[in-house]
């Protein structure tokens, strides 16, 4: 998907924030976040994890992952909620054990080690690669020398993890650091789109007892090119307009691409990846969005754009009426992220275009539009802020009253059986109704005062 660069923002200071939903990572062998576990924890921990059975008895998939990863804040060994979200106890060739999917628990089985710097290599050859050696066959060469060797993509180091396949010219190092940013974003994406991972009725057979691969058997593949004339070198063919992108998935190969170097830009990295998650994790028609609805396939992957670590509500009172049930006290810095903050991604713009130039296409006329008619728009950077605003309404508005008609919508668009009027028949309230919600929504919208 194709994704233009990003335009000066401004924000508005209106009132209070009335929109973020702040989520948490599970700590595991990838994501590098504290597990620190407090006393009285444990009992907090069950009294959520009692919540399950009703949240999957509902179908509600998305709440239960949600609900799952509180629980392993609070306590990073609740075995229960560690078999939900896919992981085993598996111990590691240095005596260690680890909480980890079915491809990491295969490797530790096999006599290696996860290395910050390194990914996967043997238990007994870590000093040597942390001397400078690399193997090369059957033999060891030096760092620089298998520098040259993997000078270019189609020979680039590949790094694998539960859910990624990552292939870079770039460094090892590097696509080790976008190996866990995507494990992040992957565990991040689930607890609000885990209807399109996993069904309720597996959730519920392991709460059962039943222990879960945990891992993705085709992974999601990534190609990190080492500089941004590298990348559009390689893509050109591809796409004409390579050199308007800063990342780009390509649906029919299943493959994406970023670059490193300055140009890089995070917010298209987590933009592009849940293009890939929403097609790839459940079976999709290949004409998905061709006649109507692009917005809505635009504007959740900008809406990710807005991803930060920790976030506003890090410093907001616990009993803020904002806050999360399942996440309320929950976490710290490390392992917090947030999603939807009125000052990040696009919002600001959506804010601006819509409440200062009087900018918008409603609802009835924007549905209308397929991909190729969404793509060549004129007005295609004030559609993407304004699909960007749009993301954020049905999954922030009135404590998320609308997400499970977007979710329901975006199935529906990725199942190919949607329709222009499928979101007004599923939200059961007309297009002129939600077009009036969102504008009231965007003047509550406010960045928190400094």
């Amino acid at each position: 998907m194709l994704r233009l660069l990003l335009l000066p923002l401004f924000v508005l200071c209106t009132s209070l924030c009335q929109a973020e939903t702040r989520l948490h990572v599970a700590a595991d062998i990838y994501t590098q976040v504290s597990a620190t576990k407090q006393v009285g924890d444990a009992s907090k921990a069950e009294a959520l994890l009692a919540e399950l059975p009703a949240l999957l008895a509902e179908e509600q998939v998305s709440e239960a992952i949600r609900l799952a990863t509180d629980v392993l804040v609070l306590d990073p060994n609740n075995a229960t909620a560690r078999r939900l979200l896919g992981y085993q106890r598996v111990s590691s060739p240095a005596g260690t054990e680890h909480w980890c999917g079915g491809y990491a628990a295969l490797m530790l089985e096999r006599g290696n080690v996860w290395h910050q710097d390194f990914g996967w290599v043997k238990a007994e050859d870590v000093s040597r690669w942390e001397a400078g050696e690399r193997p090369w066959g059957k033999k060891w060469i030096t760092k620089e020398e298998d520098a040259e060797r993997h000078a270019t993509i189609k020979r680039g180091w590949t790094v694998r993890t539960d859910h990624f396949h990552i292939t870079t010219n770039h460094s090892r190092a590097s696509s080790i650091e976008l190996a866990i940013r995507l494990e992040t974003l992957h565990q991040i994406w689930r607890q609000l789109f885990g209807e399109f991972d996993v069904s309720a009725r597996e959730l519920q057979a392991r709460l059962d007892g039943k222990q879960p691969t945990g891992y993705r058997r085709k992974p999601f593949r990534v190609i990190y090119h080492a500089t941004r004339d590298e990348y559009n070198a390689a893509l050109r063919r591809r796409q004409q307009q390579i050199e308007m992108t800063l990342g780009i998935y390509f649906d029919r190969e299943r493959e994406l691409h970023f670059f490193a170097g300055e140009d890089q830009d995070a917010g298209t990295i987590y933009h592009e990846a849940v293009h890939q998650f929403f097609f790839e994790s459940k079976k999709a028609n290949k004409q998905f969005a061709r006649l109507a609805n692009a917005w809505a396939v635009e504007g959740v992957a900008c809406y990710f754009e807005s991803l930060m670590r920790g976030g506003r509500q890090e410093a907001r009172s616990e009993t803020s009426p904002r806050a999360t049930s399942g996440a309320e006290g929950l976490g710290n810095a490390t392992n917090s992220f947030s999603l939807g903050s009125p000052d990040a991604g696009r919002l600001p713009a959506a804010q601006h275009r819509r409440l200062v130039d009087k900018y918008y296409v409603p609802l009835r006329e924007l549905s209308a539009l397929g991909m190729v008619d969404l793509q060549s728009r004129k007005d295609l950077p004030q559609l993407y802020s304004q699909s960007a605003g749009l993301a954020t309404f049905f999954l922030e508005y009135e404590e998320g009253k609308y997400r499970p008609v977007f979710r329901e919508l975006l199935a529906s668009i990725y199942a190919g059986r949607d329709e222009p009027n499928t979101l007004e028949r599923v939200a059961g309230v007309s297009f002129e109704t939600l077009d009036r919600e969102y504008g009231e929504f965007l003047a509550t919208l406010a960045s928190e005062p400094e």
